[in-house]
Formats: C-alpha cells, sequence, structure tokens
C-alpha cells in the first residue's frame, strides 16, 4: 500500500502515472506489500483465469520471487524509467524513494531491476511491458 501522499495524473511516459502529492525526501517508504488490499498469485492461480483477468495482470502486476504481484492500489500506475525515482529496499519489502522527490514530480521505477523474470509464467500469461 502507497505509504506517502499521491495522485494518478496524465504521464508523459506512458498515459496514466503517479506523482508525488507532497515533497518526498529521500529514503522515504513510498510503497510496501500490505494484504488483503495488495495480492499475490502463483503460476497455478493464473491458469485459472480468465483471458481478461490475465491481461489484466500482464499489464498491472510484476513478478517477484515466483509469484505475480498486484498492487491494490494507485501504486500500479507508477511507470518505468531507466532513471527512476524510486527503487526496491535490499529486502525487497519496500519501495523507496531514491533521491529528494519534490510535490507533482512522477514517481517512477526501473521495471528491469524492480521485478524477477516472468518465467514462472510461460505459457500461462506474457507481459505486457512499455519501455
Amino acid at each position: 500500500m502507497i505509504r506517502v501522499k499521491t495522485y494518478i495524473s496524465h504521464s508523459s511516459i506512458h498515459g496514466i502515472g503517479l506523482f508525488a502529492g507532497e515533497p518526498i525526501p529521500k529514503g522515504s517508504v513510498i510503497w510496501g506489500f500490505d494484504e488483503p488490499l495488495d495480492q499475490r498469485f502463483t503460476p497455478a492461480d493464473v491458469a485459472k483465469m480468465t483471458p481478461k483477468m490475465k491481461e489484466f495482470l500482464s499489464r498491472y502486476a510484476y513478478c517477484e520471487r515466483g509469484t505475480l504481484v498486484l498492487c491494490g492500489d494507485h501504486a500500479r500506475f507508477m511507470n518505468h524509467s531507466p532513471t527512476p525515482t524510486c527503487g526496491n529496499d535490499p529486502t525487497r519489502r519496500f519501495t523507496l524513494a531514491l533521491r529528494d522527490i519534490a510535490k507533482d514530480e512522477e514517481l517512477t521505477d526501473n521495471y528491469s531491476t524492480m521485478e524477477d523474470s516472468w518465467e514462472p509464467f510461460a505459457g500461462i500469461i506474457e507481459p505486457e511491458r512499455m519501455e
């Protein structure tokens, strides 16, 4: 669940993005996995889903430790950037501000370092990723 004030708006990166609703100091926790709002799905779970559900997950979930993680809040609108404002803590339990982030600045993450390979889901679902 998002731990700082944010809002969604038009993004110059891709469609809709997540933006800082207040200044966020470097090192602040931006997001943490909180059940039941946030959910994890195994390959067996996903295999039972309808094509529409799989399409939704391919767009908004990310792969971590052999599961797909779906953020239940606006965190799913965080876009990719090769120079992100946010990143994982060493335990990968939280998303942190990598630097001071100004109010109204888009919150981004580097998908290639944020998530694991989707290999456990090969033949079940393919990720939709924007560069």
